[in-house]
């Protein structure tokens, strides 16, 4: 609910972008990508910035932990365990993930090279 602390869990998601939606994949690592999740089979714009990830290679999957970024005014209950989600970054599908989890920050583990 708004303004809940619910509302402002950290969210441990499993993350996919599409090669030829972008030059490069973003990167998670960061702490400053701030995409929107649309839940599959509805149409709200829900932000959110990624705390931290995994490096990001197309088509493959990534990890990381995000946070809503409008806790106060949106709900973001409906990103719920296991929920199955799109990608959007400037109104631009760009890939899919699904909700792992709510949690305190979860460690990501960095890829090996």
């Amino acid at each position: 609910m708004i303004g809940t602390l619910e509302n402002e869990a950290v969210l441990y998601v499993e993350v996919i972008f599409w090669s030829g939606k972008r030059k490069n994949p973003p990167s998670l690592i960061s702490g400053k990508y701030s995409p929107h999740f649309v839940v599959k089979g509805k149409s709200e714009y829900l932000g959110v910035c990624f705390l931290d990830g995994t490096e990001c290679f197309f088509n493959k999957i990534a990890l990381g932990n995000i946070q809503p970024l409008y806790p106060d005014t949106i709900d973001y209950s409906s990103l719920a365990d296991n929920t199955e989600f799109l990608i959007y970054k400037e109104e631009k599908l760009v890939g899919k993930g699904k909700i792992l989890g709510r949690t305190i920050p979860h460690k990501v583990k960095q890829r090996k090279k």
